[in-house]
């Protein structure tokens, strides 16, 4: 992936912020379940575009307001979303830029492990399964890559060619 810088100073937080409140975007039973992690999705494009700007501290920030505002176990989100950006960062230094592919296939692989891991959590707490429908977020944010990706790419600027 090219590199790129923010457009302004608080383009990483004003993109995890925009993350976070679609996270809590209330809906119906039914749209809730095909909902996509937006913050998980915002950090595989921070991962992949701004690498050097991006961290893991910010990811596990970002993961423990998660887990206060979703009421979940303190340090699940926290742990899963330092996974995805270590896995965002390490899997897109080996893509070619522009391949829409491979950044769907990461994309289906870093989110599988960020839900395979919150399932193993709530296994251990004792919550119950939902069956098949827990793994639709993995479809939907396959589907919307493309467009989030393409609507965070607003807050950045393509470094130029020294």
């Amino acid at each position: 992936m090219p590199d790129s810088l923010p457009r302004f100073t608080g383009a990483i937080w004003v993109t995890m912020l925009i993350a976070v409140l679609m996270n809590n975007l209330p809906l119906t039973a039914e749209w809730a379940v095909w909902k996509p992690d937006w913050v998980a999705l915002a950090l595989i494009h921070c991962g992949l575009t701004i690498r050097q700007k991006s961290s893991l501290l910010m990811a596990f920030f970002m993961g423990l307001l998660t887990d206060a505002l979703s009421s979940s176990l303190m340090g699940q989100f926290a742990f899963g979303y330092v996974l995805v950006m270590y896995f965002s960062v390490r899997l897109g230094l080996r893509m070619t830029p522009e391949a829409f592919i491979q950044q769907i296939a990461l994309v289906f692989i870093v989110v599988g492990v960020f839900l395979l891991l919150n399932l193993w959590m709530r296994g251990v707490t004792g919550y119950v399964n939902e069956g098949l429908s827990y793994w639709a977020p993995l479809l939907s944010s396959m589907l919307v890559w493309p467009f989030y990706h393409w609507f965070l790419g607003f807050f950045y600027v393509q470094r130029k060619a020294a």
